[in-house]
């Protein structure tokens, strides 16, 4: 879910969208703080706005981006749904930290670390430190759940397709959670997975909300027809995928000082990746003495580069990228519109964080 790969704003009106997206963001969390229950729910949404400071907005760019498709007039709902999108981004992030178990994200503590600390200062024992940091990121995941819903509703009330956008963001929602979870019990171990399967977990935890769900909706917002709506899902979907087979790359062969987590995290973790589902179809016996415990972390790494798998991986995530730039060759774009998708795909493959 972290996406990383630039999307820089070079024209000046690009320029001034990202820095409406950050005004409209401080207004809608300011509201929020103003208006809390108790004053405990006040100081949870400060925190809340002061993890969402310095973000790329890259979800609110490609809501820009997909309306670009379309129209090059402006509309300010692109604003709207731009925010919604990067409520929803970090209400996910941190309900992941939860499931993670993680309570440092690129290199900082995240808000879970905040109120698992402040309980530990007061005497608490690291379990319910914990429990109270966890409780905190849930309870903050599922307030920016309902603020991301109330503004995309708000902004597409007596809009044309505006029930195709909220329908695209439920829809974000679902297939979110629904990766999620396969990506719990395929970690777990709880269920068997083959690469189809974890590619398929890597389109809904991570293409559909990410790429996909901000990408139609920009293009909805503008009035494109059913046939370019289809044919930018199935390019975003290409785009998430080739960013979520990097990502796996990255979490065991990756430079931590650029991607701010160790590199056998993910094999500590009992990650279900790409790489692991590559080992099984070539050492199934060896990934699973793995599982069993039998068999070291270090000596996994060892099997993927004895058989060259994160070459393997790079080679399924080229082959994702050339995918879509056939679908984007067949998209009608303007020339600017077309060249920052080919810089975009671009960087999603050369990407080292």
């Amino acid at each position: 879910m972290r996406i990383q790969a630039q999307l820089t704003p070079d024209a000046e009106s690009d320029k001034i969208f990202a820095a409406a997206i950050d005004q409209r963001l401080g207004q809608l969390l300011d509201a929020q703080i103003q208006g809390a229950a108790t004053p405990n729910m006040a100081k949870l949404w400060r925190r809340i706005s002061q993890a969402m400071q310095g973000g790329k907005r890259t979800r609110p760019m490609l809501v820009n981006l997909g309306y670009q498709v379309v129209s090059d007039d402006a509309d300010p709902r692109t604003i709207e749904i731009g925010c919604a999108f990067e409520l929803l981004h970090t209400a996910l992030v941190m309900h992941d930290d939860i499931i993670d178990q993680d309570f440092i994200r690129r290199g900082h503590p995240t808000l879970s670390a905040h109120y698992r600390d402040a309980a530990l200062a007061q005497g608490k024992s690291t379990a319910a430190a914990e429990h109270i940091g966890n409780a905190a990121a849930l309870l903050a995941g599922d307030a920016l759940i309902a603020a991301a819903i109330q503004v995309l509703t708000t902004a597409c009330t007596q809009l044309a397709n505006g029930e195709q956008i909220i329908e695209v963001f439920h829809a974000a929602i679902q297939h979110s959670a629904a990766g999620e979870f396969d990506d719990v019990l395929f970690s777990a171990h709880l269920e068997s997975a083959t690469l189809d399967d974890v590619l398929c977990m890597h389109r809904l935890k991570t293409a559909a909300y990410s790429f996909e769900a901000p990408l139609v909706s920009g293009a909805l917002l503008a009035g494109a027809s059913d046939d370019v709506v289809g044919q930018l899902g199935r390019f975003a979907n290409l785009l998430g995928s080739c960013y979520q087979i990097i990502d796996d790359v990255l979490g065991t062969f990756g430079d931590e000082a650029q991607t701010g987590k160790p590199n056998d995290s993910d094999l500590r973790e009992g990650k279900m990746t790409v790489l692991i589902a590559l080992a099984e179809a070539i050492e199934s016996a060896a990934v699973q003495g793995w599982r069993n415990g039998e068999i070291s972390n270090d000596a996994m790494r060892a099997l993927f580069v004895s058989h060259d798998l994160e070459t393997q991986a790079r080679q399924l995530a080229e082959e994702c990228c050339h995918q879509a730039r056939v679908q984007l060759a067949a998209l009608p774009l303007r020339a600017e519109v077309r060249t920052t998708f080919r810089r975009l795909i671009d960087d999603l493959l050369r990407r080292t964080h």
